[in-house]
């Protein structure tokens, strides 16, 4: 029986963003309502453009900061709010590899100490063993013993992200979040990184949340897919039915403006609406190709519909 690491359900962040002098508060609703389960040894990737939650999202499960409102469980216990025992325990669960990773390493500390401050923060392990730790995870991600006295800059962008994989490694966690790991990237070395993701997965049976704008990269590492926009879910299905039979409107422009998916484009007309102002109704409906009356109205609920989640008041017409 697979083993449940993450579970949400509802997860709204809502912020107030102050407007100057005179005028009055806004107040952006980033994540609304969204739902999922991720289970041992499988990944859960989330899309969508820039401004669409999927960071928010990132913080609120990697407990950077807590959501407005919802539900999120992590190893079955609450991580709402954790019970004062098991908060530690929490943290060591659930780890973030960022985006850039040479701003994600301290330029002045060396790689070694680098490893051993999530084990000296997490545990009272001795300092021998939390360097011979430390080496054993260097050679883990494909680095060299030697490595481990060098400081950042000494490395390629490659190498640093795998240095900031072993060291989100080191607490042992069940959930790794990867936030766009691999876009400061080169394409050569993406492929060793997304494998190395891959082989680490299997060889630990660590569950992945990841987040990114490429579906190509998602397409390769995914089970499941989340698609985002302005905060909400407009579709989420196993990633095999997603890119054979995308339902949302708004997934099929994603897949069609990706190279190498051999979709066919699909153009959408009009801005990226301000999450401060959303639309009424379906909030994609003001760039939606077949948007008519009711989606201005009427928000689409999220729904099933052969296997797939989608909210769309007319999916039936794709499926």
């Amino acid at each position: 029986m697979s083993r449940i690491v993450a579970e949400a359900h509802g997860l709204q962040q809502t912020y107030t963003i102050r407007r100057g002098w005179g005028r009055a508060p806004a107040r952006l609703q980033a994540v609304d309502g969204v739902s999922f389960r991720l289970e041992a040894g499988r990944t859960l990737g989330v899309v969508g453009e820039s401004g669409c939650g999927k960071s928010t999202l990132a913080r609120m499960v990697t407990l950077i900061e807590p959501p407005a409102s919802g539900q999120l469980q992590l190893l079955g216990l609450d991580a709402v709010q954790p019970p004062a025992a098991e908060r530690a325990r929490l943290r060591r669960a659930v780890q973030l590899v960022f985006q850039n990773p040479y701003g994600s390493l301290n330029p002045r500390q060396k790689i070694v100490t680098a490893l051993e401050t999530p084990l000296a923060i997490h545990t009272t392990l001795p300092a021998a063993e939390r360097r011979e730790r430390a080496e054993a995870m260097l050679a883990r991600v494909g680095l060299r013993p030697e490595h481990a006295q060098r400081y950042p800059h000494m490395f390629s962008g490659g190498q640093r992200q795998r240095i900031a994989i072993a060291r989100a490694l080191m607490p042992e966690p069940a959930l790794l979040v990867a936030d766009e790991p691999v876009s400061a990237l080169d394409v050569s070395v993406q492929a060793q990184v997304l494998n190395l993701l891959a082989d680490l997965q299997q060889q630990l049976g660590l569950a992945y949340l990841f987040i990114s704008h490429d579906l190509a990269v998602v397409r390769h590492l995914s089970d499941e897919v989340l698609v985002m926009y302005l905060g909400r879910v407009m579709e989420h299905a196993p990633k095999s039915r997603l890119f054979a039979r995308p339902l949302h409107p708004y997934t099929r422009a994603l897949l069609g403006s990706t190279p190498g998916l051999g979709r066919e484009p699909v153009v959408l007309t009009g801005e990226l609406p301000s999450p401060l102002a959303p639309p009424p109704g379906c909030v994609f409906h003001t760039r939606c190709p077949r948007a008519q009356e009711r989606c201005r109205l009427e928000r689409p609920a999220l729904r099933s519909l052969d296997g797939t989640q989608v909210a769309c008041h007319f999916a039936e017409e794709s499926a």
